[in-house]
């Protein structure tokens, strides 16, 4: 597939990682220094370019390939940046899946179909996983397609000195309008259980319905 990567910051990095052993990534990034930088990480990836330019402008996208694109990733560190890529690639330019990162979570409402997104999320390894394991993530893909947008996946790692590890779903604090929908351990998704206890290093996944009150920062 061609995956357009817009931003090359800490998210856009991972995510090209994850994705350009086996996929042509484009990573679109305006600072000239940034580039470089991020020119030289990826000599080894033969399958990554970097192109020095602005999502704003229809111009470089195009210059991207974004009308050849599967696949178009908003992961600048500006929410307007990445909704007005988002509108670009689904509404001028037809991708079939563009996948947004929400910044600011008080932005999170403005990412839906109406802005070009399909898909809102904020963590890199997460898009990689749906753009490169869809069976794996059907049910969670037409959930979010059917609610347009308005429900958001968040992924949450579990550290050795955070609230998580070590807890069992049945001791998680879980605010109203979150819903816990898998663990993502290694290369296993772990269906969650009462008994079922979280591990350092696990993503737990996160659902947060239209409306909802989620604190996904309360979580633990």
């Amino acid at each position: 597939m061609k995956v357009i990567v817009a931003g090359a910051g800490t998210l856009g990095r991972r995510v090209a990682r994850y994705v350009g052993e086996k996929h042509d990534v484009t990573m679109v990034e305006k600072s000239g220094e940034r580039c470089a930088s991020v020119t030289d990480e990826f000599q080894g990836f033969v399958n990554v370019r970097v192109l020095r330019g602005d999502i704003d402008e229809p111009a470089i996208l195009l210059e991207a390939g974004v009308d050849r694109a599967d696949v178009f990733v908003a992961a600048t560190g500006h929410d307007e940046d990445n909704l007005v890529g988002c509108l670009l690639a689904k509404h001028e330019f037809k991708v079939k899946r563009v996948i947004g990162a929400v910044r600011n979570p008080r932005n999170r409402w403005l990412y839906n179909r109406s802005w070009g997104v399909d898909v809102a999320l904020d963590s890199a390894q997460i898009v990689a996983r749906l753009i490169e394991e869809e069976a794996t993530l059907t049910d969670l893909v037409r959930l979010l397609d059917l609610r347009a947008g308005e429900v958001t996946l968040t992924a949450i790692t579990a550290t050795a000195d955070g609230s998580l590890a070590g807890k069992t779903f049945a001791e998680l604090g879980i605010p109203e309008g979150c819903y816990p929908v898998a663990l993502l351990r290694g290369n296993d998704v772990v269906m969650p259980g009462q008994g079922v206890r979280v591990e350092v290093g696990d993503a737990l996944l996160v659902l947060a319905g239209p409306g909802g009150s989620c604190r996904i920062d309360t979580i633990g």
